[in-house]
């Protein structure tokens, strides 16, 4: 049985509709003469539906109550946190009666003369309906209090953003940063982000980086309220794919403990790292012409040589080949090995074992000086680099020297190999039998745009995202063809190519490089003076490769 607050306006038409629901069997009324009664009876007890007038009828009875209409009636009932349903009778013209479903707008038209028990059957299916709407409310509400509650007590934290606002957040979230719940919804979710790079750039990750469920990935840093960071993961099931801004719900997992245990296992391998090359370097002394005058014993088993076999050889025609793949002389590399030796942290060259195999060192070179000062001697501590990883081909490893380029900027290691390894294979294969010289401007993107200027058309401007990431080993022969046209390539830290065809403006005069570099190497050390941006320069003429940092040469590199 359905129990109903029927309110009679004491006419004939709803006396009728009265006795017509009472006979049905399935409703139970309880009747009172005005909007003002039923107010009262409501204070007493609960009902299933109400059904009232919508207009003040014209004699009511009761004439010393005064009363309330429909509206004014529904609006005193919610005011005082009643929800019960509530359906109003309403005159529509002279022959007309509608019954309407205030919640959900469903009306039901009756004539006001004649036989209504055609429309009883209907007049109980809305009420019946009523009723189902109003406990699948409730059900919904329920579940919402429960996954609420939930996603409250989890250790991950969760948030839902629309249109870069945040819609709701959950306790352990707001928690983690230092925030009350009520402080983050409706805030920008720009809030969270040390800047608004950061911002777009976690935007653009999860656009890019999906799993096989459309689930977008990003690591970054959040700013905790009152100051400090927060190492997170994110995850977020986007709204539209391909605008993250547009919403969805964002998982973030604190991973703070993670990254202190990285930090300290790195720290730990870089130690480790250090000692064994202490342990087995390759030491070599020679004079100003190139002639060997000292080879340690780890030397001599690398490079499978007898002292006599080596000692007052010229390292031409010894552990460095007469010409190299590219066919240009590589007795430069006495040069690079012994006249700059005070010039460059660590001088990466292509040796040659007794055997044939070519090798990568990374040489640090030393100047031996007699009493006037003048050099007499060089002394070359190297470290085999070659990346034996990838069968078939011999590549610089750059795992012993990265860290040291990457540091203090917002390159990432894999995205530093990848531009790296184009430009080995720029220099050693040029691009149809021609030599070709280029740069990469690496990291601090929106500094290095705001100090270049566009010369030609960016040949990656309106491309998606994931077919401009550096990283993409499919962009790899598009990069090495434009590569042959004039000016530098921007990318971002994470590999995103900002463009193609960039002239830098920046002022040379304040940099100091030695003879024989030119203005590509000028300007790529200028700004990288006043940016915090890698550059990396491919040398035409000789095909090296030069990195530059902080205005300075870290490391050449000669093929």
């Amino acid at each position: 049985m359905i129990s109903v607050l029927l309110v009679d306006d004491n006419s004939d038409f709803l006396a009728q509709c009265r006795a017509a629901l009472e006979k049905t069997g399935e409703l139970r009324l309880d009747v009172v003469q005005s909007t003002k009664l039923a107010a009262e009876k409501l204070k007493n007890r609960t009902y299933d539906l109400i059904v009232s007038y919508e207009q003040i009828p014209d004699v009511n009875g009761i004439e010393f109550v005064s009363d309330l209409d429909g509206i004014g009636f529904l609006k005193y009932i919610r005011a005082e946190g009643n929800s019960t349903p509530v359906i109003l009778f309403g005159k529509r013209g002279a022959n007309k009666v509608v019954i309407e479903e205030v919640n959900n707008g469903c009306e039901l038209v009756i004539p006001r003369s004649g036989d209504i028990r055609p429309q009883v059957a209907e007049m109980v299916t809305l009420f019946k309906q009523t009723l189902l709407k109003r406990r699948a409310e409730r059900e919904t509400k329920v579940q919402n209090e429960q996954l609420t509650t939930i996603l409250s007590a989890t250790p991950l934290g969760i948030f839902q953003m629309r249109n870069n606002l945040i819609e709701w957040v959950n306790r352990t979230l707001a928690g983690m940063l230092g925030y009350t719940e009520a402080q983050l919804i409706k805030k920008p979710v720009r809030i969270l982000f040390p800047s608004e790079e950061e911002y777009e750039q976690v935007c653009r990750d999860i656009q890019i980086h999906r799993d096989l469920h459309e689930i977008g990935h990003a690591e970054c840093d959040l700013i905790r309220n009152g100051g400090g960071f927060l190492p997170v993961k994110i995850q977020s099931q986007l709204f539209d794919p391909r605008d993250a801004k547009k919403g969805g719900t964002v998982v973030v997992t604190d991973v703070s403990e993670n990254r202190m245990i990285h930090d300290a296992l790195k720290e730990s391998e870089t130690k480790y790292r250090e000692m064994m090359q202490n342990a087995q370097s390759i030491i070599i002394r020679m004079d100003m012409q190139g002639t060997i005058t000292f080879f340690n014993t780890y030397a001599l088993s690398f490079f499978d040589y007898s002292a006599e076999e080596v000692i007052g050889k010229n390292v031409v025609g010894t552990i460095a080949p007469q010409k190299n793949r590219g066919s240009h002389d590589l007795s430069m590399m006495v040069n690079d090995l012994g006249f700059n030796a005070d010039g460059y942290a660590i001088n990466v060259s292509e040796n040659i074992r007794r055997n044939g195999d070519r090798v990568w060192i990374a040489w640090i070179n030393k100047a031996i000086r007699d009493t006037g000062g003048h050099i007499v001697e060089i002394l070359c501590i190297g470290n085999d680099i070659t990346d034996r990883r990838q069968e078939g081909q011999v590549r610089i490893s750059t795992d012993t020297w990265k860290d040291q380029v990457v540091a203090d900027t917002d390159v990432r290691e894999e995205v530093f190999d990848a531009v790296f390894h184009v430009c080995t294979e720029i220099s050693i294969e040029g691009r149809e039998g021609k030599a070709v010289g280029t740069t990469f401007l690496i990291g601090d993107s929106k500094e290095v745009l705001a100090k270049s200027r566009q010369i030609m058309l960016n040949a990656f401007e309106g491309h998606k995202p994931e077919s401009r990431m550096v990283t993409n080993p499919d962009l790899k022969e598009n990069i090495k063809e434009f590569a042959q046209l004039d000016g530098a390539f921007v990318i971002t830290g994470d590999g995103f190519i900002e463009a193609s065809g960039r002239y830098i403006t920046v002022d040379t005069s304040g940099v100091s490089l030695p003879k024989g570099m030119g203005t590509r190497h000028n300007s790529v050390a200028a700004i990288t003076k006043v940016t915090h941006t890698v550059g990396i320069v491919v040398s035409q003429s000789g095909g090296g490769i030069t990195i530059f940092k902080n205005g300075q040469i870290l490391k050449k590199i000669t093929l």
